[in-house]
């Protein structure tokens, strides 16, 4: 039977597909958009429900987003807890794009030995197709990158929320991010 976790909400589907292997998932809600993550949070299915939504770090951000306050953050990763809501934000600077092409530096990973392009902007066309949610050479790459100290960060953040949900330890949290955090924050 497939896993469904409807109250992860992802905003890219290079992020769905990350998202989905961290947590041994095959069914997020994947979102397209910073703006559609958060009105889906904010509906009444999920309102006040726990959720967690994994956005990029854009420019304009919804007013929604106005409502968190950081808890803890990384070189990339920001973790954001809205002050009344059991909702959080993980929030990837700049974006998952650069996220994923700095932690293949960071792992020495080539990413044309996984037929993926090495420069930015040719790397994020083949992120932002609909065929990034399901593509086997992003699954390969996220299993190579599996050492990187901010995928092992993303992975023990998103997992602890996920099993957690209504029960999150703030402190605990934070501890991870002391653990699994690049030095050079």
């Amino acid at each position: 039977m497939e896993k469904k976790d409807w109250h992860i909400v992802p905003e890219c589907y290079v992020d769905t597909n990350l998202v989905e292997f961290l947590i041994a998932s095959h069914s997020v809600n994947h979102q397209k958009g910073c703006n559609a993550v958060a009105k889906k949070m904010m509906e009444s299915n999920l309102k006040d429900q726990f959720s967690i939504g994994v956005i990029d770090n854009d420019k304009r951000q919804h007013s929604y987003v106005s409502e968190f306050e950081e808890i803890a953050h990384s070189k990339h990763i920001s973790l954001l807890k809205h002050r009344e809501r059991p909702h959080y934000f993980v929030r990837i600077t700049p974006a998952m794009d650069q996220f994923i092409l700095d932690c293949a530096a960071e792992q020495n990973v080539n990413l044309q030995d996984y037929d993926l392009p090495t420069e930015l902007s040719e790397f994020t066309k083949v992120t932002k197709n609909v065929s990034a949610k399901d593509d086997h050479r992003f699954k390969s790459l996220f299993k190579a990158l599996d050492g990187s100290k901010e995928i092992t960060l993303l992975c023990a953040v998103l997992n602890y929320l996920n099993t957690y949900q209504y029960k999150c330890d703030i402190a605990e949290l934070q501890r991870l991010f002391g653990q699994y955090a690049p030095s050079s924050t």
